[in-house]
């Protein structure tokens, strides 16, 4: 399935959101590998659109080969780029607000070859002699040079919060019917002194759940998770660490209304600074903090994942 093609013969050159998965591939000499893009003509990192009925890595190793004929080894997450800063409009005039994983690999086996189409051509290029890059490129690469274990998440300007909160998943559904999506998203651990961790019960399903909701175009995500939390539970958070990126289209759901969507959801440790919790009667009936050890039945097996992932306390995001 051609995911972009099937979305811009629905929307045209709209404003949308993509997921996309980069590789920055270093090799023994420590050298970085750049493609020519086809698209901007540009140098850049091997990497592609998230198509509905993959993980993210299995885009990320699909593309790889596609671009450079490399089969790759992922050692972690380098960081999620989701800055309105990073919104582009392609020469054919489409307008993508990109949400990327960049991944820090190693090259396993194959010879490089670039495909022609995507990539024009392919080079290994050392940190001194980088050429002029765009600037989510840029980012990534300083990122990977701080040598962080944390996953970064605040690359970028902040951009605004969403005055009409749900208006791009409304105005794209306005457009595709309920056909399946691949929907960025976010979700918040956050444990209260006793190290409880708050759940509230969705308006939609009835289900407990994390508090957390879809990224709108023109903020960054973790400005998503605030507001989200926010809405939903009165309080006032800050994002401390990204936990987890939940990819798996085993996770694909469909809504009480028919909406098909494949949530890639960006999950992150929060510590409350502020607020009154309450639930706010529209998209969260009850909210309340569990013991780890006495959280509520029946509770979907993503939740407790997503606690373990928490509660393990690693400095780089998992990604599953």
């Amino acid at each position: 399935m051609d995911y972009i093609r099937w979305l811009r013969e629905r929307i045209g050159p709209e404003p949308v959101w993509l997921v996309y998965a980069t590789a920055l591939i270093v090799d023994e000499a420590g050298r970085i590998l750049l493609q020519r893009r086809a698209d901007f003509e540009a140098w850049g990192l091997p990497g592609g659109v998230m198509e509905p009925g993959e993980s993210l890595l299995q885009a990320l190793h699909r593309e790889v080969r596609e671009e450079t004929g490399l089969s790759i080894r992922v050692e972690r997450l380098i960081g999620l780029y989701t800055s309105p800063e990073f919104i582009v409009c392609y020469p054919n005039g489409d307008v993508v607000h990109p949400v990327t994983a960049c991944f820090l690999a190693r090259p396993v086996e194959g010879a490089l070859r670039p495909d022609g189409r995507e990539s024009l051509a392919l080079d290994w290029v050392s940190l001194a002699e980088l050429p002029p890059l765009p600037p989510w490129y840029g980012a990534m690469i300083a990122d990977y040079r701080r040598h962080d274990p944390a996953t970064a998440f605040r690359t970028g300007a902040p951009g605004r919060l969403a005055s009409r909160p749900g208006e791009t998943i409304r105005r794209l559904r306005a457009r595709v019917g309920a056909a399946p999506l691949v929907v960025p998203a976010t979700s918040a651990v956050i444990f209260n002194d006793r190290g409880e961790i708050l759940l509230q019960r969705r308006e939609d399903n009835g289900e407990w759940g994390f508090p957390g909701g879809i990224m709108e175009i023109g903020e960054r995500i973790d400005q998503t998770l605030v507001r989200e939390v926010w809405e939903e539970t009165g309080l006032e958070v800050e994002p401390l660490r990204l936990t987890g990126l939940y990819t798996d289209p085993a996770w694909t759901f469909t809504y009480p209304n028919g909406d098909r969507s494949q949530p890639v959801v960006a999950c992150f440790e929060a510590r409350i600074i502020g607020g009154r919790l309450r639930a706010d009667g529209a998209e969260s009936l009850e909210v309340r903090f569990f013991p780890p050890d006495r959280l509520p039945e029946p509770l979907d097996p993503r939740w407790r994942i997503r606690i373990e992932d928490a509660r393990a306390g690693l400095p780089d995001a998992v990604v599953r």
